[in-house]
């Protein structure tokens, strides 16, 4: 045995002990912790409104209402395994269009050549302020008669079959749209244009116990990532979102909070546009816009505090003695093969969730270009200052752009290569799928060909984010101000406090320069697979929740943990390589997870 099988070994024997230790006292039912300052009315209003069935307008805000793309017509439509608020199956599925590869040949490129061969594709893939996008959602439902046209035409090349409810009809057909290439030719004029993409989809997530994961801090998210630091296979890392917190929610974990989750899904899912939260726009009606909102603030948190009341799952044990003592058997030993140091059986209040809410690469078969938002390891704030010799960023990229999060992932930019006579080099814009939204510009390409092909990792490692800007003036009138002045001026350079910069003139005619102080962020990046990483999914409730995976691709429990790749290879093998009746004792423990009893009855 060599030093990494044994450090292994222990690392599991002693996970084992612990957990199991632990675990036991969880067998009997969980009682979900109850949210602080319940207000009884908020619940039964929100319960109403996510039981609601949203009509094409909205009298009373004066909004459209529903739509005019969306996804289902009701948050239940989607939620409710198990009963309201639980998960969906494969027919529920949200879907999107991501290009793997494009070609463009036959002239000069710029911008423009771009846009138009992509449009011809799906005009989705030209977003709401005229950038290239890599990836477009589809939605289920609405849209012009050209607009529904064309989602058949995408639904007809990936070769499944659908259901009427928008989704795939089971985790089979899943596979089929997961495995077919969605190709398109075209020739443009003078341009031809060759388009490889791929279907990729969401199964809906179950929201009970929601409102416990609500209140997991930061800290104790880091502690687990801290934890898993050591071990020979398993890194997770916490979902680090743009503005520095750490995502709790979605597949990817890229939603900090429970509210933000509501918003995002009243837009994306039902296409109720939120003070925040556009509804996702027709590409067939660019120019048509939403007058107003469709659901306020107040109802929004309404159904934030009806979803934070669900009960969480609970567990339950076979009555029948040699059943009960295999699933027993099965919860140690998924603790033994390492299943535990993701599924974590307690994260905080969330007892019994069976996760660790972290991001883990689950491999190449997990791909979706809706990537995971990267890894921001350390964020500093910096100062700037115009004609400043203390800060100097030119060894460093300054963007000035902002941050653009969508319900399916990162908003990306698409650029490629140029290729001409057997060379290649990078387009000058840098282009990459970056989550840092860019505006392309009018980009002239002189060579003769345009090629893409999506990058696996964010390829930028250091990033400068404005905060905010300020022009100070200031003009000394005073002998005591002048005497303040020549305190803090040091050889002509900047002030020790860096608020102001001299220059050497005499007292009567020494003035502040007008300068310009600008505050960043500066944001490390560490370099991560973040279109394979995706977060732990609790495994409270999930003999409830069928079908597996971020996507419903696996019909069985069995078929989930075959299906695990990446880092948690290792541990998909080491259950594998036990006999069949400890595989089955796994399955049993894992079945013991059920949806909560309490959970309202869903009557669809």
């Amino acid at each position: 045995m060599n030093a990494f099988q044994l450090r292994r070994m222990l690392f599991h024997t002693i996970l084992a002990t612990t957990l199991l230790t632990g675990l036991l006292v969880t067998t009997v039912s969980l009682k979900a912790v109850e949210p602080k300052g319940i207000n009884p009315e908020q619940i039964m209003h929100g319960k109403a409104l996510f039981e609601r069935e949203w009509p094409a307008r909205n009298p009373a805000l004066g909004g459209d209402g529903l739509g005019p793309l969306h996804n289902a017509k009701s948050c239940v439509a989607c939620h409710h395994q198990g009963g309201i608020g639980g998960s969906g199956d494969a027919r529920f599925n949200s879907k999107s269009i991501g290009i793997e590869k494009m070609r463009i040949s036959g002239g000069p490129i710029n911008d423009d050549v771009i846009a138009n061969s992509v449009r011809g594709f799906h005009p989705g893939f030209i977003d709401a302020m005229g950038q290239i996008v890599n990836t477009v959602a589809v939605s289920h439902h609405g849209g012009t008669p050209v607009y529904s046209s064309m989602r058949d035409s995408l639904m007809h090349n990936a070769s499944a079959e659908f259901s009427a409810a928008g989704g795939p009809m089971n985790a089979e057909e899943v596979r089929h749209a997961n495995s077919n290439k969605i190709t398109y030719t075209s020739q443009n004029g003078k341009y031809k244009v060759a388009i490889n993409a791929r279907m990729f989809q969401r199964n809906t997530t179950p929201l009970f116990g929601a409102g416990l994961i609500d209140q997991v801090t930061g800290k104790e998210l880091k502690e687990l990532a801290r934890s898993q630091e050591k071990h020979p296979e398993i890194s997770g890392r916490p979902a680090t979102l743009p503005d520095g917190r750490y995502g709790r929610f979605g597949w990817r974990g890229n939603v900090a909070s429970l509210l933000d989750f509501c918003d995002q899904a009243c837009a994306a899912e039902v296409g109720l546009e939120t003070a925040r939260k556009p509804q996702p726009n027709d590409p067939t009606t660019p120019q048509y816009r939403n007058p107003t909102v469709d659901i306020s603030d107040d109802q929004i948190r309404s159904m934030k505090a009806f979803i934070a009341a669900l009960p969480a799952p609970t567990r339950q044990l076979p009555q029948e003695s040699e059943a009960r003592q295999s699933a027993l058997r099965g919860q140690q030993l998924f603790a033994n093969v390492g299943c535990a140091v993701c599924h974590v059986p307690n994260v905080g209040p969330a007892k019994g969730i069976y996760s660790d809410l972290l991001l883990h690469d689950m491999g190449y078969e997990s791909i979706d270009l809706n990537p995971a938002d990267p890894y921001i390891y350390k964020v500093v704030p910096v100062s700037r200052i115009d004609q400043s010799r203390e800060i100097n960023f030119a060894s460093s990229t300054t963007y000035e752009d902002t941050v653009s999060t969508t319900y399916y992932g990162l908003t990306s930019v698409m650029s490629g290569t140029q290729h001409s006579g057997g060379t290649s080099r990078s387009g000058s814009t840098g282009v990459d799928f970056t989550p840092i939204t860019r505006d392309l510009g009018n980009i002239r390409f002189t060579r003769a060909s345009y090629d893409f092909k999506y990058p696996s990792q964010p390829n930028t490692l250091m990033r400068f984010i404005p905060q905010n800007t300020a022009v100070d003036r200031e003009v000394n009138t005073t002998k005591q101000q002048r005497r303040q002045r020549m305190q803090v001026r040091n050889n002509q350079k900047t002030g020790s406090g860096n608020d102001f910069y001299f220059t050497d003139k005499t007292d009567e005619q020494r003035e502040t320069i007008v300068t310009r102080k600008t505050d960043y962020l500066r944001i490390l990046i560490r370099p991560t697979n973040y279109m394979q990483e995706w977060r732990t999914p609790p495994l409270w409730g999930v003999r409830d929740s069928a079908p597996y995976m971020h996507d419903g691709r696996a019909a069985t429990l069995l078929e989930a943990i075959s299906m695990h790749d990446g880092e948690a290879a290792g541990t998909r093998d080491r259950f594998l390589n036990l006999s069949h009746q400890d595989r089955d004792a796994i399955v049993a423990f894992m079945e013991t997870l059920v949806a909560p009893i309490s959970a309202p009855k869903a009557s669809l």
